[in-house]
Parts: structure tokens; sequence; C-alpha cells
């Protein structure tokens, strides 16, 4: 099963952020422990601005050093961007994080909010609902 971790996921346990950090952080291990775990090339950058903001650029780099060793990054490519410029879901950041994890036969998009998915061509679920998954 690969499991493509969204931006905000990604967030979550990079900041610990609360209440969300516990749940995101199992959720990912969970998904690292089944099957391959995806990032989103799009989502490097996000990455970088928010933590480099947060815990500087060492802090940054560390942080997407460890993902980029353990993740697999699901490409943006030409058809991708085209894919996601004619998806019905209402947010662009999200449409390209579901055609990417669509192109690369993702399984889930593990995400906080599955409800700007709802159109996604990859379910998607919240860590705590993949956490009760068997």
């Amino acid at each position: 099963m690969s499991v493509l971790i969204d931006t905000n996921i990604l967030l979550d346990v990079a900041l610990k952020r609360e209440p969300f950090y516990q749940a995101s952080a199992l959720a990912m291990a969970k998904a690292r422990s089944v099957g391959n775990t995806l990032l989103c090339a799009t989502s490097v950058t996000t990455l970088h601005y928010f933590l480099r903001q947060k815990q500087g650029e060492a802090g940054a780099r560390r942080f997407l050093d460890q993902c980029l060793n353990a993740m697999t990054v699901a490409r943006v490519e030409k058809a991708t961007l085209q894919a996601a410029s004619n998806s019905p879901m209402a947010d662009f950041e999200d449409r390209v994080i579901a055609h990417a994890a669509q192109a690369c036969a993702a399984s889930l998009i593990l995400t906080r909010n599955p409800k700007d998915f709802v159109k996604s061509p990859v379910p998607a679920v919240t860590p705590e609902a993949y956490l009760n998954q068997p």
C-alpha cells in the first residue's frame, strides 16, 4: 500500500503542532511500516518555507533530509498539472497533490482535511481514520 502524506500532516509532525501531532506522527509511522510513503514534490518547497520560519534553515533542511531519505517523491510533471488544472476540486494545491498521488498509484492520501479531497481520484483519510483501519 502506498500512502501520500499531505503537507499539513508533515507540518504537524515537523512542528509538533497540537492537538494534531500525536495522531499525525502515529499515522505516518503506520504508513511507513505497512508500505511506501510518498511526498508530493510541491510539498517540499512549502515545507521548507514554513519550517525555515519556525526552525531556521538548519532545522528545515534537517527535516526535509529525513523526509527525502524515508519517503518516495511523487513527481509533478506536465500531465499531472494538466489533470489538476481540469479537476473539479476547489483548491489548486490540493488538486496537484491528488493527481500526483494518482500518477504514482497511491492507495490513499493522508490529510487532516479529507473534505478538500472529496472529488479526488485518490481517497483521502484523516490520521485518526487511518489508524483505525486494519
